[in-house]
Parts: C-alpha cells; structure tokens; sequence
C-alpha cells in the first residue's frame, strides 16, 4: 500500500522579540501570521517551525506569543531551536518531552506513512551523538526518510551567510549523511533566503525567513524584501515537491 500524500507547511527564522516592539523595523508578528493565517498552510497535515524562533537569546516573550498563536491548531506542530532560540526556554512553553537529550533537541516522527528526523543545530554543529543516533535510527527504516535542521549542511552560494554563518561541522554531517543511503531530502532554514541544491543524491531545500529575506549576491548585509516567505513541501509515493509562498 502507498503512503497517503503528506503536506507539511514550514515556517522559519520568525525572529520574535519579547513585545510588540518591531525588530529591525519590522512588524514580525505580523509577518508571522500572514504566513500562519494563509490558505497555504490551511490543509497541511504538520507545521514545522525549524529554528530562531525568538529574535536574540531566546526571549520568553517570543515562545509565549509563537505557543499562542499555534497551541488550537488541529495539525501537530512541532519546533526545533535555531541559534538564536535557548532550548531550556522553549520547553517551558512547547512540548519537547522525549525530544531532549542532554542539551540537544533531536527526534524522529512518523506521519502518514513517512519517517521524519529533526536535528539540533543551535550550537552552529551538528554533534556526533546526533550523527550516531540518526545512523543507527536511519537503518531502521525500510523506505525514504526525510531530515529537518536549521542550517544547511553544506554551503548555498549566499555569499553573507555562506562566509559568516555556515555549519561549522558541515564536511563531518556531509560526510555522514552520504552513508545513510535512504535519506533522500534534507529541510533547512537560517540563511534568510530560499535555495534548492544537491549534495550528492540528496537535496537539500532551504527555507526563506517570515522576518526578512537577506541579499544572498552581496558579501555585506543587506536587507532584500521584509516581506514575510514560507515554503509548502508535498511528499508522496515516489515525489517531492516544495513551494514558496510570500505576502
């Protein structure tokens, strides 16, 4: 039997502050809902928030305002710290329970017949405990499996991101993600733009931000669009397939 169609919305780098102050100019709250609010994310079967949720250190009043917003949805949500997130923080507000091992937030999760990973990259790596356990918990699986982190595990041609804020680690995961022969699409967000590569056989789809968008062609910072972007992914028997959407 195939597996049924799996629609994930995932929202990413919503960079909430503590109050309703704007950040860096913009309304971020308000971002964060058109994406959250849009017919796009409507029918998905899970909404993953994949890291920096918070603007900073991850500030208390940014989960309390993500928790808010998402805890009466009818789809499962399920979040991973980014690097400007504080783990410890973000349990007080959404349910990790099982997810925490040590000082990392990693977990598999299945749903409508696909195998889901999420790692924890907050740190800017990706540790070896993590690396081990996906390996042993990847041959476990008979079909496909499908990874989400904060950052790509390789680099993306943004020239700013790419050259200040990649994975330190990234040739130690590349290097072990090639081994596990059934992980096949890996999910990512951090670089504040939207790209698809391959790494090898895999591909690799970083999402762009509900914050803002950064010019991934200047080797400086600079603003692209304040415009809040999200990305739609459809796995099915056999296709992937991703979508950005943008307000």
């Amino acid at each position: 039997m195939g597996c049924k169609l799996l629609k994930i919305g995932q929202i990413s780098d919503i960079h909430i502050g503590e109050d309703e102050n704007l950040v860096q100019g913009i309304d971020v709250r308000a971002n964060f809902l058109k994406a959250l609010r849009s017919k796009s994310i409507e029918d998905m079967d899970l909404l993953v928030l994949s890291g920096d949720l918070a603007n900073e250190d991850g500030e208390p009043g940014a989960y309390r305002f993500v928790f808010e917003q998402v805890k009466d949805l009818k789809v499962p949500v399920l979040v991973i710290p980014g690097n400007h997130d504080r783990l410890d923080t973000m349990a007080q507000f959404f349910d990790l329970q099982g997810k925490i091992h040590g000082e990392k937030c990693y977990f598999k999760y299945e749903i409508a017949g696909q195998t889901l990973f999420f790692l924890d990259s907050a740190c800017g790596t990706v540790s070896k405990d993590q690396l081990d356990w996906l390996k042993a918990e990847a041959a476990k699986v008979q079909g496909e499996i499908f990874l989400f982190m904060h950052h790509p595990p390789c680099l993306c041609g943004h020239r700013f991101m790419d050259s200040r804020y990649s994975l330190k680690n990234k040739e130690e995961v590349q290097a072990v993600f090639a081994e596990i022969q059934n992980l096949t699409h890996i999910f990512c967000g951090h670089y504040h733009s939207h790209f698809e590569l391959d790494m090898g056989r895999q591909k690799v789809h970083v999402a762009p931000s509900t914050q803002m968008q950064i010019d991934s062609y200047a080797p400086n910072f600079i603003l692209k669009s304040s415009a809040p972007e999200w990305m739609a992914i459809e796995i099915g028997e056999n296709f992937v397939e991703t979508a950005v959407y943008l307000r």
